[in-house]
């Protein structure tokens, strides 16, 4: 007896018709019927007889949809055994998060729990519908999203500085934001983000407009323009840890001004979920790792 025979013969018993489920399944007729005979032959009695508008159980038929519904569930634990004894943590995340906060997140994460995970990088707007959907456990934000079936958990910001070539003059000379406005600007993220709009009404604020000469929704490409001497740029401070090795500098921007230049730190989930020991365990970890970091003094 075979077990997709049987997931066959379930499919008939849902759907009432040899012809249909054949239909649905993108299968031949005949080979359905094959499939079938061959199943009543290993069991020894008919599962169905013919009506006017298809099929139906017979007796036997009837009390054996029990037991393969039974038998396709076991096999499907015994094909995914992992999934089915394991919990699924869902991360979603923007591109400044992926690389830094997520990855740290998720290590101890795994320190304290056998867990699968499951993560994918995405827009601000994807966030928001997948947090809405519960399509997702957690997003990574690194601005908010307000909504009643959306839990909102802020931790320390994450300092903007500016990025320069390393032999670029202002490496050694920089002491205030408005030095940018005559060099060409690398901006991330499209002009709707919400990083970029926020880097542009912080310089306006300042009264500086740069002129953007690229885009690029990619930080290690727009570090990669920089430190190729084709421009500056501002970018979150967690995201600069490869200055060094990239070749571009770092200029943190006048004390005066740090507080309004840097961008809050989100962790957003789903309210229908916010009791699952699951969630709770996760948003421990991440209160933890953010508390470290504040301490630390990496923000």
């Amino acid at each position: 007896m075979e077990t997709k025979d049987i997931s066959l013969f379930l499919a008939i018993a849902r759907i009432g018709s040899i012809s249909k489920t054949a239909e649905q399944l993108f299968m031949s007729q005949s080979t359905v019927t094959t499939r079938l005979q061959r199943l009543e032959r290993n069991l020894g009695y008919s599962l169905f007889e013919r009506t006017q508008n298809g099929v139906q159980l017979t007796p036997r038929g009837t009390r054996f949809v029990s037991l393969a519904e039974q038998i396709e569930q076991i096999e499907k634990q015994m094909q995914s055994p992992r999934l089915e004894e394991t919990p699924l943590l869902r991360v979603m995340s923007g591109r400044a998060f992926v690389s830094t906060d997520v990855p740290e997140c998720l290590h101890r994460m795994l320190k304290h729990s056998t867990v699968h995970l499951q993560v994918r990088m995405g827009l601000y707007d994807e966030m928001r519908d997948a947090l809405l959907a519960q399509q997702v456990d957690f997003c990574f934000l690194g601005e908010p999203i307000y909504h009643p079936n959306i839990r909102l958990v802020e931790f320390a910001p994450d300092a903007i500085d500016v990025i320069v070539p390393e032999t670029h003059y202002l490496a050694y000379s920089f002491n205030d934001i408005n030095q940018i406005q005559s060099e060409p600007f690398i901006a991330f993220g499209r002009p709707t983000s919400p990083f970029r709009q926020r880097i542009m009404t912080l310089l306006a604020k300042s009264q500086v407009y740069p002129n953007v000469i690229m885009e690029l929704d990619s930080f290690d490409g727009v570090k990669a323009m920089v430190s190729h001497g084709l421009g500056v740029s501002l970018l979150p401070r967690r995201t600069l840890f490869d200055a060094e090795a990239k070749g571009y500098k770092v200029l943190s921007v006048h004390a005066a001004h740090s507080s309004i230049w840097s961008r809050p730190t989100y962790l957003a989930f789903p309210k229908a979920i916010e009791t699952q020991p699951l969630i709770q365990q996760f948003l421990r970890v991440a209160t933890e790792f953010y508390s470290q970091l504040q301490s630390s003094g990496f923000h």
